[in-house]
C-alpha cells in the first residue's frame, strides 16, 4: 500500500505576490490545569491566549486559524478534547504551526511532550513555538533537552538576580543611590548615577510644601493650590521631561498621597535610605518584595544637597506624628465613616473610576467620589450619592440575580426529570457508550499494527498510515465524547448545583440585608455614574446567563421531545 505524502509545506505564493513572506496557519493552544495544580499558576486561559495573539500579531508570517483552550486538564494527561480536535486540524493540513506560552502548556509529562516536539511536530511539518521559552523550531533544534535548557534557564535567572541583589547592597551600603528615577526636587549627577544633584524648576515646590504644612495647612489644602496654580504633579513632570511614556502622567495631578509621601521622605535632608523593600527573586522565584523591619533599612546622611532644612523637616515630622495620632490617620479629609463602608474594593465612581468612599455628613451618610470631593467638578464631575440609596439598589440587584438563577435552575431540573427529557438523555448516553467502544476498538488495532510491521505483515509506510488513520479517528472520537458528556450534565437532574452561585445561595439564604461580606461574596464592580444609572458586575457571571439560557432552550426541547 504506498502512502500519500502528508507534507504541509508552507505556500510561498499566497495571492498574486510570489514574493510574499510565507504565511503560517496557526493554532493557539492554551491549557489550565486541575485546581490542585492551577492554585500555582498566576495566568488564565485568556491570559495565555492574549500572549499568545500579542505574538502572532508582531510576526507577518504567522496568522490565526483558530484558538484551542484546554480547562481543568491536567498537563499530564494527553486525552485532551481541544487538543485532540488541534490534533486533527493539524493532520488534516489547516494548521501548521502551533503556538503556546510556554512549554508546560503542552504538557508537564516530559517524555510524551519530548516525542510531540522531536517526532509527531516534524513528521507533519508543523512549526511549534514556546513563546515564553523563546522556543521556534524554525529557528531551534528539537529536542527534549530544551526543557531540561529551560530548568537551568530558571537557575541561571535567579543566580543572576542574586548577583544583582549583592551588587545593589553594596552600592547601598557605600550610600549610593540605587533608585531608577531620580526623586521629584532632584535630577541624576551625569558623572556619577548613584549621586543626586538638585533640580532647580522643581526643588522649590518641594521646599514650599514643606513650609506650607509647618504653617498648619492641610495636605489637601496644599494639594488643590498647587493643582489650582497648574504646577505639574511628579507624574506629569517626568512625562514632560520624556522619563516617563505611559499616557496616564500626561495629565496626573497632585492628590494628598503625593504629598504625604514628600513630607516623609529624609532625602530632602540629603539622607539616602536603602534596603526598605528588597527584591528576593533568586530565595522565592517571584518579583514580589516585602518590606523591611526598620532597623534593616541602611541609612547614610549627608550624601548631597539638601533642600529642606533639618529643622523644618524635623517640626513637619512632628506635625505629621501629632496629627496621626489625633485622627488615626495622616489624612485630615478621611473619617471613621469611611472605614465603615460596606463596599470597600467594589463600589466605583463610573466617571474617573475611582474607589467611592463613605461621609458622615449629620444624620446621613453619602457614597463619594474622593476626585470631586477633594478636587471639585473639574476633576470628575460625580456628585455624592445617599448611602441608603446605594444600598438600596445593590440589594435589590443581588435578590433579582438570585431570583433568577433560583427559577431557571429549578426549571431546568424539573424538566430534566421528565420523561421528554428522560428520551433524550437516553441517547446521549447509547451515544456515548457507542464512542467508547470504538475508542477502545481502535487503541487495539493501533496496539497491533506493531505486531503486524515486525512480522512482516505491513511496510513501515503502511504502519505510519494506518498509525496516523487510526490516531485521527481516536481523536474526533475523543472530541466528540467529551461534547456528548458535557451535553449530558446539561440534562443531569441535578443540574446547577455544583455551580458557585448555587453555593452562594445555600451559604448565605436569599439575602435580606447586606453586610461587607455578603456584597464581597455576589458582586466584583458597582460602578455609578453621574446620569444616574447603574452598572453592577456579578462574580460569575456566566453562571448566571448559562442558567438562564438553558432554561429557555430546555421548555421548547420538551414540548419537542413530549411523546
Amino acid at each position: 500500500m504506498a502512502r500519500k505524502s502528508r507534507k504541509n509545506t508552507v505556500p510561498n505564493d499566497v495571492g498574486a505576490n510570489k514574493d510574499r513572506v510565507p504565511m503560517y496557519s496557526a493554532a493557539l493552544y492554551g491549557r489550565i490545569s486541575v485546581d490542585s495544580e492551577r492554585k500555582r499558576e498566576s495566568d488564565s486561559i485568556g491570559t495565555q491566549i492574549r500572549l499568545l495573539k500579542d505574538f502572532v500579531s508582531q510576526h507577518g508570517d504567522i496568522e490565526v486559524y483558530d484558538i484551542y483552550a484546554d480547562n481543568n486538564i491536567s498537563g499530564t494527561d494527553f486525552i485532551r478534547p481541544e487538543f485532540s480536535r488541534m490534533m486533527n486540524d493539524m493532520r488534516s493540513g489547516k494548521v501548521n504551526c502551533v503556538i503556546v506560552k510556554d512549554l508546560s502548556r503542552l504538557g508537564r509529562n516530559m517524555l510524551e511532550s519530548g516525542d510531540y516536539i522531536e517526532n509527531v511536530f516534524p513528521q507533519h511539518k508543523i512549526r511549534f513555538i514556546a513563546v515564553a521559552d523563546a522556543f521556534d523550531t524554525l529557528t531551534d533544534t528539537p529536542d527534549i533537552s530544551i526543557q531540561i535548557r529551560n530548568y537551568a534557564n530558571e537557575l541561571y535567572a535567579k543566580d543572576i538576580s542574586q548577583k544583582i541583589c549583592s551588587v545593589k547592597r553594596v552600592q547601598a551600603e557605600a550610600g549610593k543611590r540605587t533608585g531608577a528615577t531620580a526623586p521629584y526636587g532632584y535630577m541624576t549627577d551625569p558623572n556619577d548615577k548613584g549621586h543626586l544633584v538638585i533640580d532647580p524648576d522643581t526643588a522649590p515646590i518641594v521646599l514650599e510644601i514643606f513650609r506650607l504644612y509647618a504653617d498648619g495647612n492641610t495636605m489637601h489644602f496644599i494639594a488643590k493650590t498647587l493643582n489650582e496654580q497648574m504646577i505639574p504633579s511628579p507624574g506629569k513632570y517626568l512625562y514632560m521631561i520624556g522619563l516617563r511614556k505611559t499616557e496616564k502622567f500626561k495629565n496626573s495631578i497632585w492628590f494628598m498621597s503625593t504629598i504625604k509621601r514628600i513630607l516623609e521622605n529624609p532625602v530632602y535632608i540629603g539622607w539616602i535610605v536603602s534596603g526598605k523593600n528588597p527584591c528576593r527573586f533568586f530565595a522565592t522565584g517571584t518579583k514580589e518584595s516585602k518590606p523591611a523591619p526598620k532597623e534593616d533599612w541602611l541609612i547614610h546622611k549627608g550624601m548631597h544637597e539638601p533642600i529642606v532644612p533639618a529643622e523644618l523637616f524635623d517640626e513637619v515630622q512632628t506635625a505629621l506624628d501629632r496629627r496621626t495620632e489625633q485622627f488615626s490617620l495622616v489624612s485630615t479629609i478621611d473619617c471613621p465613616g469611611k472605614r465603615g463602608s460596606i463596599f470597600k474594593g467594589t463600589l466605583r465612581c463610573g466617571e474617573c473610576g475611582r474607589a467611592m468612599t463613605l461621609r458622615k455628613k449629620g444624620d446621613r451618610t453619602y457614597y463619594v467620589c474622593p476626585i470631586h470631593d477633594s478636587y471639585g467638578a473639574a476633576y470628575c464631575p460625580k456628585k455624592g450619592v445617599k448611602g441608603e440609596d446605594v444600598e438600596s439598589i445593590a440589594l435589590a440587584c443581588i435578590q433579582n440575580q438570585i431570583r433568577l438563577f433560583t427559577d431557571a435552575k429549578n426549571l431546568i431540573q424539573k424538566l430534566n426529570s421528565s420523561k421528554a427529557i428522560g428520551t433524550k438523555r437516553s441517547i446521549i448516553n447509547s451515544q456515548i457508550r457507542n464512542a467508547l467502544e470504538k475508542i477502545e476498538k481502535l487503541n487495539h488495532l493501533k496496539a497491533s499494527l506493531y505486531e503486524d510491521l515486525t512480522g512482516g505483515i505491513i511496510t513501515r509506510d503502511d504502519f505510519q498510515e494506518l498509525s496516523n488513520q487510526y490516531g485521527t479517528q481516536m481523536d474526533e472520537l475523543r472530541i466528540f465524547v467529551s461534547e456528548l458528556e458535557q451535553t449530558a450534565a446539561q440534562y443531569s437532574a441535578d443540574y446547577g448545583e455544583n455551580t458557585q452561585w448555587n453555593q452562594l445561595i445555600q451559604q448565605y439564604g436569599h439575602v435580606d440585608a447586606l453586610d461587607e461580606q455578603t456584597i464581597s461574596a455576589f458582586v466584583d464592580k458597582l460602578s455609578l455614574f453621574n446620569d444616574g444609572h447603574v452598572e453592577v458586575v456579578f462574580k460569575y457571571r456566566n453562571e448566571i446567563d448559562s442558567v438562564i439560557s438553558t432554561a429557555a432552550i430546555r421548555k421548547t426541547e420538551a414540548a419537542k421531545w413530549e411523546v
